[in-house]
């Protein structure tokens, strides 16, 4: 049953205001609350500098936690801008370190987030094809 409250809203929108009860009941209470959408914009606002993107890629794909110097080379950046770089990610809960002796390790600390940029990536990926 729809039901049918006003009129000519706008191009993106519906002509008429409705509401489909059958499509709604399943959602109602699920959607995002202001401070889960926050925490979700915060996570995608971590990908939008394109150094943390290939960073967070890379330590994705690696089966290992990488080194400092390692991720340098393969990323071609310096050292310099890698730490910085690290440090935001770390700062945001993405990244953890480890140091042994003058050598810093890194990994992304949560499984989700792995999937995440994997996804990510196959899906600009496939747009590219």
């Amino acid at each position: 049953m729809v039901q049918v409250f006003a009129s000519a809203i706008d191009a993106d929108g519906c002509n008429i205001a409705c509401i489909h009860p059958d499509a709604v009941r399943p959602i109602l209470g699920y959607n995002l609350g202001t401070e889960g959408a926050r925490a979700v914009a915060d996570l995608f606002a971590t990908l939008a500098d394109p150094s943390r993107a290939r960073i967070v890629h890379l330590l994705a794909i690696s089966d290992h936690e990488l080194c400092v110097c390692d991720m340098a080379l393969v990323l071609g950046m310096t050292v310099s801008a890698l730490s910085h770089q690290l440090r935001a990610l770390r700062e945001r809960g993405v990244v953890g370190r480890r140091k042994v002796g003058r050598i810093v390790h890194y990994r992304l600390v949560d499984e989700h987030f792995r999937r995440l940029i994997v996804d990510a990536a196959v899906h600009v990926a496939e747009g590219r094809s």
